[in-house]
């Protein structure tokens, strides 16, 4: 790239840069004019004014809508991750009340079978501690019915934690835990959980049926979303320009209507235009400037292919006359022969 193709690109980067800067300026003058169009009073420029008023009336218009909508949304959402949650505290709960059953089912097994608890009460669990102590006590039967006994007693153990659970049902139900310090404790832990349980299954309907209730408009609103950003971008950039529009307006416009009482905000955004204005026109200047001289550079070329040309074609006008010249000649002496001839 020449130093001059360079300089061109130059001018035409400042040029739109401060296209660019013009407009921010008036964009800046409009908003200004436009927020104190009623302490101004003047009617320059009033319909631009009505149209910039009313792109910014449409524009916070789709921006509420947008917010009310992605409000709705992250409302939504946050439903959804609510009742995961809910869900998942009381899959917690519900395995916690598994394990503190099984202890607390396995202590009152253990305490039956020292006979320390109700026996009325807990008249399941002294029937299973006494089918269990049959079981053990077959050692001394034939090989047919200790092999029968083993069969039952795995049987038995494999159903042990469910028989545990049940155990600690019944405690439950009476609302009133085993005597025992580790008795009232696991009794008071699984209490707990079972309360961490219902209110985790009562959040989770709640919340469920909210989700239900919502989910259609939810629907609705996730494919409107997109499309209400949209209308909300739209609406920002033609307010820009609505306000850019009145502002460059009133700029025009600006010894119609500025006075002593114009606003010092808005004097300043004028200044800054006559400043970014003048140094608009320097470069215009400069790249007129520049197509000058690129024209007459275009045309000196163009005089220099010619002139070659005609160089060109004067050395084949020599040619063409010498050969002129030749026939001439080759003409005279025919003629000559032909006197030499008598004729």
């Amino acid at each position: 790239m020449s130093a001059k193709e360079e300089l061109e690109g130059e001018i035409s980067a400042r040029e739109a840069d401060i296209r660019e800067r013009i407009r921010n300026a008036c964009l800046s003058l409009g908003i200004k004019a436009a927020r104190e169009h009623e302490m101004l009073g003047f009617s320059v420029g009033g319909s631009l004014l009505d149209a910039a008023l009313k792109a910014t009336d449409d524009r916070r218009a789709a921006e509420e809508n947008g917010r009310a909508i992605h409000s709705f949304l992250e409302s939504f959402h946050a439903d959804e991750e609510a009742l995961s949650a809910a869900l998942e505290e009381a899959r917690n709960a519900e395995a916690v009340i598994r394990r503190l059953s099984i202890r607390l089912g396995a202590l009152i097994y253990e305490q039956c079978s020292f006979s320390l608890l109700d026996k009325e009460q807990y008249r399941i669990v002294y029937d299973d501690v006494e089918a269990d102590r049959q079981l053990e006590a077959r050692d001394g039967a034939s090989i047919f019915s200790r092999l029968l006994g083993s069969g039952k007693a795995r049987v038995r153990k494999m159903g042990e934690e469910s028989r545990f659970i049940s155990y600690a049902g019944i405690a439950l139900a009476s609302g009133t835990p085993p005597a025992g310090e580790r008795s009232e404790s696991l009794f008071g832990e699984l209490q707990e959980a079972i309360s961490r349980k219902k209110a985790a299954e009562h959040e989770a309907d709640s919340v469920s049926e909210r989700i239900e209730i919502a989910k259609e408009k939810a629907r609705d609103a996730e494919r409107d979303l997109a499309a209400a950003e949209g209308r909300a971008r739209s609406a920002s950039s033609a307010e820009e320009k609505a306000l850019a529009d009145y502002g460059s307006f009133l700029y025009d416009k600006g010894s119609s209507w500025i006075d002593k009482d114009t606003p010092s905000d808005i004097l300043d955004s004028l200044e800054e235009l006559l400043s970014l204005h003048g140094e608009y026109d320097r470069v215009l200047a400069e790249k007129a400037r520049l197509e000058r001289e690129a024209k007459a550079d275009d045309l000196r070329a163009m005089i220099e292919s010619e002139e070659g040309k005609i160089m060109v074609l004067e050395k084949e006008k020599e040619r063409i006359d010498r050969e002129i010249e030749e026939l001439k000649s080759n003409i005279e002496a025919m003629r000559m022969r032909i006197g030499r001839l008598g004729l």
